[in-house]
């Protein structure tokens, strides 16, 4: 579906791994679901696979790397006026890899285990994929479990769980084209002061969701945030399409939301009195959207966003809103990894070869991210832009039951349908658009029957 020649740049040290990764994800891509051995579908190939992951040179970082390097590529290439690089984490669970060593623990569970990923990836304004740009992958001490970086409040930032956001926004910078606007969106657990200041000094823009009520300063003292933003004005009211949340189970739908902004003096708690590296207060910007209307039994929509991009007039807070709404990309980043390259299903003696694919899979998860897009976007474009003749081909022959083929290709839109069909996407008029997940499970149905009819010709 997509080439990978860039990725044998990889800086491993060694020529030969740096081509092995480039001819590992065409492989792997081929079969995200599956095994390596299915992937591979040659034994030797197979063998070379699990060589290169037990390979000691063959590190995550270099993975990692490439990966920022290819995505910067691509975002000089397209020029785009605004980057927006959504990050968050989620806990891969290996729960049944009882044998595997350095594993760590998980959640809420002091006897689940697992691996910690915190992932930021490069999205256009309207959802464009470039790529991936940062990725930590670690593990939780055993010792660690239950202590919360609340309870761990005097340390510096620096040893606390919480300084992958400030470390991942450092590392997500790149030499971006001139007159790209770059911006970091987090959720809530992104609210944390030392990024704030972080961002400042290293240069970086921010968006994020506030999750404390802080003190701001004012000519007359001291104000917590939300009575300053109550008694803003209302901006004016929108409809917004609001995206999936799967932590509140709330669908994709359309709200009216009340919208309030204005400027402000962050002032630093009270925890950090003694990091005189800290600057008293921060200058930020404060958005309020609350749904007016929220449909019966469900959570409204109410979004406190705090960012350092200029928002001077409505029309700003607006955007800054339509920034906030593709975080929730990274969430289909991750269940791409887990439903569609099921990286949960990974066997592997030592968490570190499970890290290793992991970084590998991160990269396949967003290509099918991009040919969503793609299909969503210029829809009229021809499909060999991402499938070879044989590949579009045989998805027209089986997916209309006709041994007749079309006089030209169909549209990328068309042959993502018909993809999307045989991950078992019904195309019915109320089903909209098909998602990621059958998507991946249709191209992968492809590509094993592409497979086959090598054999039979």
């Amino acid at each position: 579906m997509s080439e990978y020649e860039s990725y044998e740049k990889a800086e491993f040290g060694d020529e030969r791994l740096s081509k092995r990764l480039s001819r590992l994800l065409k492989q792997l891509s081929g079969k995200p679901e599956a095994s390596i051995s299915a992937s591979c579908q040659d034994p030797y190939q197979a063998k070379a696979a699990y060589r290169f992951v037990g390979n000691e040179e063959v590190n995550t970082e270099a993975i990692t790397k490439i990966a920022h390097e290819v995505t910067i590529e691509n975002i000089v290439a397209a020029r785009p006026p605004v980057v927006l690089i959504p990050q968050d984490t989620s806990g891969i669970s290996y729960n049944t890899l009882r044998a595997t060593s350095g594993l760590g623990s998980m959640g809420n569970n002091k006897n689940a285990l697992g691996i910690q990923l915190h992932s930021a990836v490069a999205l256009g304004e309207d959802g464009e994929v470039f790529g991936l740009l940062a990725q930590k992958i670690w593990v939780r001490p055993p010792e660690d479990f239950g202590q919360s970086d609340t309870s761990r409040s005097k340390l510096p930032i620096e040893e606390k769980e919480s300084y992958k956001w400030l470390e991942t926004m450092e590392n997500a910078q790149g030499v971006f084209p001139e007159g790209t606007l770059a911006v970091h969106i987090c959720d809530r657990e992104g609210d944390i002061y030392e990024l704030f200041c972080k961002a400042a000094k290293i240069k970086a823009n921010y968006l994020c969701r506030r999750t404390y009520n802080r003190n701001i300063e004012e000519e007359d003292g001291l104000k917590k945030l939300d009575d300053y933003v109550n008694s803003l004005p209302e901006a004016g009211r929108v409809t917004i399409r609001v995206p999936r949340d799967s932590h509140t189970n709330r669908k994709e739908r359309d709200a009216e939301v009340a919208i309030r902004f204005g400027k402000c003096k962050i002032k630093k708690s009270d925890a950090l009195a003694g990091n005189k590296d800290l600057p008293e207060s921060i200058e930020a910007y404060v958005i309020s959207v609350v749904e007016t209307n929220p449909p019966p039994g469900q959570e409204k929509v109410f979004w406190r966003l705090i960012t350092n991009v200029a928002t001077m007039n409505y029309e700003d807070a607006l955007t800054r809103i339509q920034w906030y709404t593709q975080r929730w990309k990274i969430e289909t980043f991750h269940r791409t990894l887990k439903s569609g390259c099921k990286v949960e299903e990974l066997q592997f003696d030592t968490a570190e070869k499970l890290m290793k694919l992991i970084s590998i899979y991160s990269i396949i998860a967003l290509q099918i991210m991009l040919l969503t897009y793609v299909a969503r976007t210029r829809p009229g474009e021809s499909c060999e832009i991402c499938l070879s003749e044989d590949e579009w081909k045989i998805l027209y022959r089986v997916a209309n039951k006709t041994k007749v083929l079309p006089e030209k290709p169909p549209t990328i839109r068309e042959a993502v349908i018909m993809i999307a069909k045989l991950g078992g996407f019904l195309a019915r008029k109320s089903d909209g658009f098909p998602g990621v997940t059958v998507i991946w499970r249709g191209l992968s149905d492809l590509y094993t029957i592409v497979d086959a009819a090598q054999f039979l010709t």
